[in-house]
């Protein structure tokens, strides 16, 4: 009985690690319901062949459904080694292995040069560490999405309805529409 319990007890110390301490590294782990990511899917118009970049890919669920729903190409960064297994178990039981890459790193420092579109659903703290610095690795094509916090200084190029998706274009200079 005492081996239940401490099995118990380390469920709930792992389950509060992959809560807390993701958001000491840039955002707390929030699952999106269906509906959401399908509506991020939509809203970043992905072409086939794109190559979609989750950073903070959490589950991986995001990735998953940009790949299977656009024929996409998806690379995922998540710092909390539990998520990066946990999605990859997803990405594998979905089928997609061969056209999902999830790496276990920081969203700092990867590189974000072969991106069509870059997907971000982080904290206004952590997105105001990650620019303005990112542009100058992604390439002149790119597309970022933002979800629920737009980048601040930036303009968006397209804001939903709901006012919490973001969509930027980096121009050919690497940088993004930035208020005047």
């Amino acid at each position: 009985m005492t081996t239940f319990y401490i099995l118990i007890l380390a469920f709930f110390i792992l389950l509060a690690a992959m809560v807390i301490v993701p958001v000491f590294f840039g955002a707390p782990w929030h699952p999106l319901s269906d509906e959401n990511i399908e509506q991020i899917i939509i809203f970043a118009d992905l072409q086939p062949g794109e190559k979609f970049y989750d950073l903070g890919s959490g589950d991986g669920r995001v990735l998953i459904a940009a790949t299977r729903d656009k024929c996409a190409y998806g690379i995922g960064v998540e710092i909390d080694p539990i998520k990066v297994w946990l999605s990859r178990c997803f990405v594998k039981a979905a089928e997609l292995s061969k056209k999902i890459k999830i790496h276990r790193g920081t969203i700092y420092d990867f590189d974000v040069s072969e991106a069509d579109v870059i997907y971000l659903y982080l904290t206004r703290q952590a997105l105001d560490r990650l620019f303005p610095e990112i542009l100058d690795r992604v390439k002149p094509s790119a597309r970022i999405v933002c979800y629920r916090f737009c980048i601040r200084n930036m303009e968006p190029a397209k804001v939903n309805e709901d006012k919490n998706l973001f969509l930027y274009r980096v121009n050919k200079s690497r940088s993004v529409n930035e208020y005047s």
